[in-house]
C-alpha cells in the first residue's frame, strides 16, 4: 500500500492521493439504493486501495499508464451522486476523482460553443456561464453534486430538456484518455464514418476517461413564464403535452403529476409556506411504525390507488415553464399552450404551482436519506416510450413495481415523439435481508415490463449494476458489440468493470426479433416512421407527404441504407428535440439481431447504429430504421444559433474502432 501511495504521489503530488479510511469509505460506492440497504445491513465494501485527484489530462494519462504497468484497476468518479451502482470500488482499485479539473476553458456565445473541463460541478458550471450571459440548459436534480463528465458518460437529462435537449444533444466534441494512457479526441463525424461521440456518450467508463468537452450553449434566459393546469384524467394531461411539443412549441419544463403525486404536491404546498426546503422533515415515531407495517402490504394499497386514485385524490396537475432569451418572442407560444391545455380539458391554475415547483425543485432528493434512517427504502425508475405506447408503459411498469412498495409517478422530459415517466416507490421489509431480496425482484420485474410495453429501460440515470441485467432486452446482440469495443479499448483490463455489461448468466436472453414485413410503417401519434433499410427515400418521402409529415434533412434519392452510409446523420441538430434516429434493427455478421426499440431518448449505453450504417462489412447490416418526423408546418419558433465543432477525431480512436471490428 505504501508503495502505491508513493508512486501515485510522484504523479499527482502528495495532496492528490489518499489511502485514509474516511476517503476509502466515502469512495467505495455511489448512492445506489441497493448498496445503501446493504450497508445498513452491515455489508460494507472494502473500498478502493487509493483515491487520486488529478488536475490535468496529463496526470490522468500518467495514472492510467501506471495502472496498466502494475495491473491495478481504475474507476473514474465524478461526484458520486449516481443511483445505479456505477461505482463499487474494492481493494486493488484506484478511484480517480476528476473534480479538480474544473474550469470553463473557452466560451463563444455567438457560435454557441463552450469548452469545459469534465470534472466541473454542475452548479459551478451553470453559475459561471450565467455570469457571462450563457447557459448550458442542463439542470438535473443533482446539479449541486454531479459533474459534466458524469452527465456525459451516463447520457443524463436535465429538468429543462424540453427546450435544450438531453446531454447527447449538447456534446459537440470530447477530449479524454484511453485506458492505455493515450489522449484522444472525438469530434464531428466525417461522412461515411461512425460517430465516435455516440460511443463515448453513455459509455460509463468502459472506454476511458473523458477530461474535457466542447458543448453547445445558449444565450442565458432573461425571463421565465409559468403555467399550470389540472385535468380530470392523466390521459387528458399527456395528450395536451403531446400536442404542445408536436406543434413546435418548446416549454423548457413540462411535468405531469398523477393524482396521488398531485395530492402530495398540493399538501406540501399548504404545509411548507415559509419552510426552508433544505431542512429535514421531523421524525414521527407513530408514522414510522405504521409505515413499516403498511408498506409490506403495498400491493393492496397500490391496487386501491390504481383503481380509485382519480376519485380519491382528484385531478392531475401539469406545470409548464417557458424560458426566453433576449429578443426571442414568447407571448404567442404561451398563449397557444394555454389554448391547447384548455381544449384538452384543462383547468387553469395560474402561475403559483409552477413557481413553487421551481423554488423547491431540488429539495426532494435531500430528504431521501431520512427514509433510510427510518428503516425504509426509496428508489426511482425513469423509463420512456413513444406516445403510442405511453399508456402501456405507465400501466405495465406501475403494476410491476406495485409489489415492491408504494408507487407514485410523474411524467417529465417530453418530446414530439414521446415522454419519460419517473416512478417513485417506497418499500419496507421485516429486515434488511428481505429488503434486498424484494428490491432486486422488483427491479427485475419492472425492467422487463418496460421493455415489453414498448419502452426503454432508462431515460436519464444510466445503467450501472442496477439495470445491466436488462441490457440484452434493450440492445439485443448489440451487447456483444459493446463488449468487443470494451475489449479493444482496454486490452490491459485497466478500467474497473461492472457498469453496462451483464454477466453471462445475468438477466433475460436476447429477445426474438424479425425484420418488419412492410417497407414503411407510420406511427402518426408518435410522429415516428419505421422504414426498411432498402426502402427508397423517394417512397418514404411520398408516404410521409400523404400525412403532412417530413423527415428533415433527408434526400429525395437513394435508399435509407445508402443515405445513412454517406451522411454524418448523428450530428447535433439545430433543434435539440429533433434526434432523427429513434431506433433501429440490424443483422450482425453472425446472423443475430442488434436493435434499439424506438424511444424518445434513452440512457442505456452507447448508440451503435452509426457502426452498422458506415461499416456494414465489419459490424453487420442495417435492416430497418425508425426516424423521428414532424408536421411540415410545425417547426420550432426559436432555436439558438450555433456552429458545429471543428475538432477532428484522432487516429487512435479510429484505430480502436477498427480493432474492435476485427473482434
Amino acid at each position: 500500500m505504501d508503495g502505491l501511495i508513493g508512486d501515485l504521489s510522484k504523479i499527482v503530488g502528495a495532496a492528490g492521493v489518499s489511502d485514509r479510511a474516511p476517503e476509502r469509505s466515502a469512495y467505495a460506492h455511489d448512492l445506489w439504493p441497493r448498496q445503501l440497504i446493504a450497508r445498513r445491513a452491515g455489508q460494507r465494501p472494502s473500498g478502493p486501495s487509493a483515491v487520486v485527484w488529478p488536475e490535468s489530462a496529463e496526470q490522468v494519462s500518467a495514472v492510467l499508464r501506471y495502472a496498466k504497468r502494475n495491473s491495478v484497476r481504475v474507476a473514474p468518479f465524478g461526484a458520486g451522486s449516481g443511483v445505479c451502482g456505477m461505482t463499487v470500488a474494492d481493494t486493488g482499485t484506484i478511484v480517480m476523482d476528476t473534480k479538480r479539473m474544473r474550469r470553463v476553458q473557452a466560451l463563444d456565445i455567438a457560435k454557441g460553443q463552450a469548452v469545459i473541463d469534465a470534472g466541473m460541478l454542475g452548479q459551478h458550471l451553470e453559475d459561471t456561464l450565467l455570469a457571462k450571459g450563457a447557459t448550458l440548459g442542463h439542470y438535473p436534480s443533482s446539479i449541486a453534486c454531479s459533474t459534466l463528465g458524469g452527465w456525459i458518460v451516463t447520457r443524463g437529462a436535465g429538468q429543462c430538456s424540453g427546450r435544450y435537449g438531453k446531454i447527447e444533444d449538447m456534446v459537440l466534441a470530447l477530449d479524454g484518455v484511453l485506458p492505455d494512457g493515450e489522449p484522444f479526441t472525438v469530434g464531428r463525424p466525417r461522412a461515411g464514418e461512425p460517430d465516435a461521440r455516440a460511443l463515448f456518450v453513455g459509455s460509463e467508463g468502459l472506454f476511458g476517461v473523458v477530461t474535457r468537452a466542447q458543448m453547445r450553449v445558449w444565450p442565458a434566459p432573461v425571463e421565465r413564464r409559468f403555467l399550470a393546469f389540472t385535468f380530470a384524467t392523466l390521459v387528458q394531461a399527456w395528450d395536451a403535452v403531446r400536442a404542445i411539443y408536436q406543434a413546435g412549441l418548446r416549454p423548457a419544463v413540462s411535468r405531469i403529476y398523477d393524482p396521488f403525486d398531485t395530492y402530495v404536491f398540493r399538501t406540501g404546498q399548504r404545509r411548507s409556506e415559509g419552510e426552508d426546503a433544505r431542512e429535514p422533515a421531523a421524525r414521527h415515531p407513530v408514522e414510522e411504525w405504521l409505515l413499516r407495517r403498511a408498506l409490506p402490504a403495498s400491493k393492496a394499497i397500490n391496487a386501491l390507488n390504481f383503481a380509485f386514485g382519480e376519485r380519491l385524490f382528484g385531478r392531475s396537475l401539469l406545470v409548464l415553464v417557458f424560458e426566453r432569451s433576449e429578443g426571442e418572442p414568447v407571448d404567442d407560444a404561451v398563449a397557444q399552450t394555454r389554448r391547447t391545455c384548455l381544449a384538452c380539458g384543462g383547468a387553469d391554475e395560474g402561475e403559483a404551482p409552477a413557481k413553487r415547483w421551481l423554488a423547491r425543485r431540488h429539495s426532494v432528493s435531500y430528504r431521501q436519506p431520512g427514509t433510510y434512517a427510518k428503516g425504509l427504502w426509496v428508489d426511482t425508475m425513469e423509463v420512456a416510450a413513444p406516445w403510442a405506447r405511453f399508456q402501456a408503459l405507465y400501466e405495465g411498469v406501475r403494476e410491476a413495481l406495485a409489489e415492491g412498495g408504494f408507487v407514485m409517478a410523474h411524467m417529465s422530459h417530453a418530446y414530439p415523439d414521446g415522454c419519460s415517466i419517473y416512478f417513485t416507490f417506497v418499500g419496507a421489509s421485516a429486515d434488511d435481508e428481505q429488503a434486498l431480496e424484494r428490491y432486486t425482484r422488483t427491479w427485475s420485474r419492472a425492467l422487463e415490463a418496460a421493455h415489453y410495453a414498448g419502452g426503454t429501460i432508462a431515460h436519464h440515470h444510466g445503467i450501472g449494476r442496477s439495470k445491466r441485467r436488462a441490457m440484452r432486452l434493450e440492445h439485443g446482440a448489440g451487447v456483444s458489440i459493446i463488449e468487443r469495443l470494451a475489449r479493444a479499448a482496454d486490452v490491459g483490463g485497466v478500467m474497473a468493470g461492472g457498469p453496462l455489461l451483464p454477466e453471462a448468466d445475468e438477466g433475460p436472453s436476447e429477445p426474438a426479433l424479425s425484420v418488419p414485413s412492410r417497407d414503411i410503417a407510420i406511427d402518426a401519434t408518435s410522429r415516428l416512421v419505421t422504414a426498411r433499410a432498402g426502402c427508397a427515400m423517394s417512397a418514404l418521402r411520398e408516404a410521409l407527404d400523404g400525412q403532412g409529415l417530413e423527415l428533415r434533412g433527408a434526400p429525395t434519392s437513394a435508399t435509407v441504407r445508402e443515405w445513412l452510409a454517406t451522411t454524418a446523420a448523428a450530428d447535433v441538430l439545430d433543434d435539440p428535440l429533433d434526434h432523427r434516429v429513434a431506433g433501429y434493427l440490424a443483422r450482425t455478421l453472425d446472423g443475430r439481431y442488434a436493435h434499439l426499440p424506438a424511444a424518445p431518448r434513452r440512457a442505456a449505453g452507447p448508440e451503435l447504429w452509426t457502426l452498422f450504417a458506415s461499416q456494414p462489412e465489419a459490424w453487420g447490416t442495417l435492416e430497418s430504421v425508425t426516424f423521428s418526423v414532424h408536421a411540415k408546418d410545425k417547426r420550432p419558433a426559436f432555436t439558438a444559433p450555433f456552429e458545429a465543432s471543428d475538432w477532428a477525431t484522432s487516429d487512435n480512436v479510429r484505430a480502436w474502432i477498427d480493432r474492435a471490428a476485427k473482434g
